[in-house]
């Protein structure tokens, strides 16, 4: 049986299509969503800038879907993962760096990432962290010895 952990990266279908819609060329595919060759630069510009390393190609691409898949995971668990959430917590982030939200998308732009990058990135932190909390209060509910 496989690693959990690993199962959504068994899962993504390399794919070498044209978007209809958008006209963006997929990378990947899990669960029915795309990952684009934009999605992958866009992310790999914003670990550059946080990191200052050149992120692998693969590593951005695993990265992607795992954010794709503890967001689905973590929706099928009821956690509210609404726009107005991730407005809210980039927002506690711009105030926590006392960097107004408007210079902070203007500085992104300038470095050529798009904001949607960063509120992706940041939502996907809240799947993350919904699901540690999750599982932290069943494993608390459990009795001992078992």
């Amino acid at each position: 049986m496989p690693n959990r952990l690993f199962a959504p990266i068994c899962l993504a279908v390399l794919v070498t299509c044209t978007l209809p819609a958008h006209g963006e060329t997929a990378a990947v595919s899990i669960y029915g969503e795309s990952i684009t060759e934009a999605d992958i630069e866009q992310r790999t510009k914003l670990n550059f800038l946080s990191t200052h390393k050149q992120s692998v190609r693969q590593d951005v691409i695993n990265e992607l879907v795992d954010d794709k898949d503890k967001i689905k995971e973590a929706e099928k668990l009821g956690v509210d993962l609404a726009s107005a959430q991730v407005d809210d917590a980039f927002a506690k982030m711009c105030s926590r760096t006392r960097v107004a939200p408007e210079q902070l998308t203007k500085s992104l732009e300038g470095q050529g990432i798009r904001l949607d990058t960063l509120k992706n990135r940041i939502k996907a932190d809240m799947a993350r962290a919904s699901l540690a909390r999750l599982r932290y209060y069943k494993f608390q509910d459990r009795p001992l010895g078992r």
